[in-house]
């Protein structure tokens, strides 16, 4: 089974799997961490090391985090040197949907590549503004 980490700043990480569990119900073989004040980077980079070895029974793990370029991000790609027997795809501005998504391809078998490809798309197609989809439902009735 392809483990999950979500690494996000503050409390982040907790509050998606704490929404993902209402939606979707416990899930196993995932992890979060937070990044708080007066962490210590170092520390924060071994306890990302240390999730990505747990999680990894041998179908890889997919990093989720918040911002690309920021420490989470940083300190998770840092560690692909460390990590040279793990499998790991990285990648940020994680949201629902997207962990959503991540999961319900677990759920059907999909390995590493095919969630974090989907789990991409489904971030990003989660994005929408409520008017521009009222005047596309509209346009749709009327074709």
């Amino acid at each position: 089974m392809t483990g999950i980490l979500i690494v996000t700043h503050g409390e982040m990480a907790n509050g998606l799997m704490d929404s993902l569990s209402l939606i979707m119900g416990e899930q196993e073989a995932c992890q979060t961490l937070g990044l708080k004040h007066g962490d210590d980077i170092g520390e924060f980079n071994e306890k990302i090391q240390a999730g990505i070895c747990q999680l990894d029974t041998g179908d890889g793990v997919l990093v989720l985090v918040d911002l690309f370029s920021a420490s989470p991000y940083n300190q998770a790609a840092l560690s692909f040197n460390q990590l040279k027997d793990h499998r790991y795809r990285l990648v940020s501005g994680v949201n629902l949907p997207m962990l959503i998504e991540a999961f319900n391809q677990r759920m059907i078998g999909s390995d590493l590549e095919t969630m974090y490809q989907s789990a991409m798309t489904a971030g990003k197609d989660g994005i929408k503004e409520f008017l521009e989809e009222m005047a596309k439902l509209e346009k749709n009735a009327k074709a």
